[in-house]
């Protein structure tokens, strides 16, 4: 090699050092921005304790039950009780660490998924699209356990679709399924669909460990619940068969209507205005198998549930943030226009805020007034701060 070709190759890797410097500086700095950004929207409206089960919650921890009603949610609990002792925090304030942390984090994890799949400016956008998402941002200010599958849903995706750590990503099942056991059964489908593409020691280790993680915490929930192994099952069947209304529970009457109205909201409450384009990119993109086939398999069992069998509100989709907005990206990358991905991406940005911030009650004599109070307004910061939260039922009585 000459003098000259020498000179060239090493200012060549000089400029290919400092170019990945440069990433590096670029990622962390919108590490730090993201993670600042969401946690200075959630402390913004963080809640007193008021929302669903929030109390059965407080109330399980303080009396060292760690369970509510099956499927007893103990390692949500117990999360929340370390977390007080080792803070010395009251337990709603523990648990709305516990919630923040999730919500913050999983916005980090996010960003480090559509790294992976995106150029570096829309991996940014759609991560702040994450952040701000009114469901995203509800969940984490809330004393319940949604906040937790918007950190482990994107966490699973950069595990096992990402970067193929199936093994790790089955342990990360496991305790996932302790914080939210119908979420787990709800992915159990997407992850014998991604075991396909790995080696039969990878299945055999990733299924030990699987089980190795639930047992953890299902034998404690178990004990709880009387001593038998089955008992959280049998006792959260019993309570979903009294509680479905939708067409599959067998009876479709005007309460199968409003339980589809309310999966319908719930996941505009999830995606925001680009909701219509989650559903385009699944069907557009469906056939070109990869990432898109693979997120739909993920979304599916818990939106075929939640809209056909039972769903309460529309935190019951905070599993499916993540990935409805990776198809929104995978759809803007076919699409090919730049331009148009960034407006949308912060118009959505823009629509959320306004409407967390700026949601409030209409009239509820009406009952299009009611279903909006209800199944939207419910789920704004102003909520949050007011501790408002009525049913559609409520409203409808209390207008007529």
């Amino acid at each position: 090699m000459s003098r000259k070709e020498s000179l060239a190759s090493s200012a060549s890797n000089v400029a290919d050092l400092d170019a990945n410097r440069l990433s590096t500086s670029a990622w962390l700095i919108h590490v730090v921005v993201l993670a600042g950004f969401a946690l200075a929207l959630r402390c913004s409206s963080v809640s007193q304790v008021y929302f669903a089960d929030s109390f059965r919650h407080v109330n399980a921890i303080a009396n060292g039950s760690l369970i509510i009603q099956p499927p007893g949610y103990f390692l949500f609990n117990l999360t929340g009780l370390i977390t007080s002792r080792l803070l010395h925090l009251s337990i709603p304030h523990a648990l709305d660490v516990v919630n923040i942390f999730f919500g913050v984090g999983g916005v980090v994890v996010f960003y480090a998924l559509c790294l992976l799949l995106f150029d570096v400016q829309k991996a940014f956008l759609l991560s702040l699209v994450y952040a701000c998402s009114p469901l995203t941002w509800f969940a984490s200010d809330i004393q319940l356990t949604y906040s937790s599958m918007t950190f482990f849903a994107p966490l699973l995706l950069f595990l096992i679709r990402g970067k193929r750590y199936f093994v790790l990503g089955c342990f990360v099942w496991a305790v996932m399924t302790g914080f939210r056991p119908s979420d787990g059964v709800f992915l159990l489908p997407w992850m014998l669909y991604e075991a396909i593409d790995v080696t039969w020691p990878e299945r055999l280790k990733g299924s030990l460990l699987a089980v190795a993680g639930v047992l953890l915490w299902w034998i404690p929930t178990a004990q709880r619940f009387g001593g038998t192994i089955l008992g959280p099952v049998t006792r959260s069947k019993g309570q979903a068969a009294g509680l479905a209304k939708g067409v599959l529970a067998g009876h479709p009457s005007i309460y199968s209507l409003v339980n589809l109205v309310r999966g319908c909201t719930g996941m505009t409450i999830a995606w925001g205005i680009l909701t219509p384009l989650v559903a385009i990119g699944i069907l557009w993109l469906w056939r070109d198998g990869g990432w898109v086939r693979s997120l739909t398999v993920w979304m599916m069992p818990c939106i075929a549930f939640s809209l056909l069998y039972y769903v309460s509100d529309a935190t019951h989709f905070s599993n499916q943030v993540a990935p409805g907005l990776i198809v929104v990206g995978f759809f803007f990358v076919k699409l090919g226009k730049k331009k148009l991905q960034v407006g949308v991406y912060s118009m959505a940005i823009a629509c959320s805020i306004l409407f967390m911030f700026g949601a409030r009650p209409v009239d509820p004599k009406t009952k299009s007034g009611a279903v909006v109070d209800a199944y939207f307004v419910s789920f704004s910061a102003w909520a949050l701060r007011h501790q408002y939260g009525p049913t559609l039922s409520e409203l409808i009585g209390a207008g007529g």
